[in-house]
């Protein structure tokens, strides 16, 4: 009776492809048939989440691994790049980007609109006119919409708040610039949810450097209360004599008034590193000997004590006009930006 072939080869080419790839890929590369290789698959106990795909075996498959398998099953097989065109996209390019923690059980696909892509109950794919190579990288072996064409997909799905955030922390991670995203804008002139996508773009731009949702929305309010900060936020300037990168910014202020407010997210502010480095970035606020006032807000004083926090905000605002203007209260052109 003839031993059955050993596993080794096919094993090598899947943890040479990140340990997922397609049948055709491993079988090509290990020198054996299709045939050979699902039965291989079968008797070792591989992962198969899709009918042309494998990989090396898993307890639990994470969203990583079936947003792989997803992309890979999705891939045409031409073997011309622009035609086999496929990329993650909405929610699961975001997962995939650490900006939300968790994606659907459903991976969002994007593929050009004349491609066919056979169903299956964890994909959801969408055909767009847009798409194109330029638009797609490739992140941990991954074809990943680039963010400026993400949002364009997201703004069919997404509020605009929703965006919104999406949109700042892109920004803050450094994946999406304001000039990528108006670009995209130009360039695809008619796609579901553009207006809201346009708007969000540009109030970011006359907003200025933004960090959270939360920084947004906190700017946002005190300006329906007739309070205007600078744009973006505040540069804080070293004290006499001190050495190193300083590189201190405010989250909201006037820095003619030499007031600022830090606003506290848990996003960023909850960990045990978050407390040291306020407790740091505290500390060296008081090294400074020119007047400065810094407030910090969170979460709960926009939602449980937002007229006490406005009426402090005031007090201070006006102190500090009167102590550095020899004004009640500072005029638009005591505001930079």
């Amino acid at each position: 009776m003839m031993a059955s072939m050993s596993p080794t080869p096919a094993i090598d080419v899947l943890r040479a492809r990140g340990g997922i790839a397609t049948v055709s890929e491993v079988a090509a590369a290990a020198g054996r048939s299709a045939r050979a290789i699902r039965r291989q698959a079968d008797q070792h106990g591989w992962w198969h989440p899709f009918p042309e795909v494998l990989g090396l075996p898993r307890t639990r498959p994470s969203n990583r691994d079936w947003i792989h398998a997803a992309a890979l099953h999705a891939a045409g097989r031409t073997g011309d790049p622009t035609r086999d065109l496929v990329a993650v996209t909405r929610l699961s390019a975001l997962q995939l980007l650490g900006v939300v923690d968790a994606a659907p059980t459903r991976v969002d696909l994007v593929v050009p609109a004349w491609r066919y892509v056979r169903p299956h109950p964890r994909l959801t794919v969408t055909r767009s006119s847009h798409i194109c190579s330029a638009e797609v990288a490739i992140h941990r072996q991954i074809p990943l919409v680039r963010p400026p064409a993400m949002l364009r997909d997201l703004a069919a799905v997404r509020s605009a708040d929703r965006l919104r955030s999406d949109a700042i922390e892109l920004l803050r991670r450094g994946a999406l610039s304001l000039e990528e995203l108006t670009a995209m804008l130009h360039r695809s002139s008619s796609f579901p949810g553009r207006t809201r996508l346009r708007r969000v773009a540009e109030e970011l731009e006359s907003t200025g450097r933004v960090d959270s949702a939360l920084e947004y929305e906190a700017r946002r309010r005190f300006s329906r209360v007739g309070i205007r900060f600078d744009r973006g936020q505040i540069r804080v300037p070293p004290p006499a004599g001190a050495s190193g990168d300083w590189a201190f910014h405010l989250d909201l202020g006037i820095a003619s008034l030499r007031f600022g407010i830090e606003v506290d997210s848990l996003a960023f502010h909850s960990s045990s590193d978050a407390v040291r480095r306020d407790a740091e970035r505290a500390n060296r606020l008081a090294l400074l000997c020119d007047d400065w006032r810094v407030l910090h807000l969170t979460w709960w004083d926009l939602r449980e004590r937002w007229p006490e926090f406005v009426a402090m905000t005031r007090a201070v605002i006006a102190a500090q006009a009167q102590r550095h203007l020899g004004l009640a209260w500072p005029t638009a052109r005591h505001l930079a930006g």
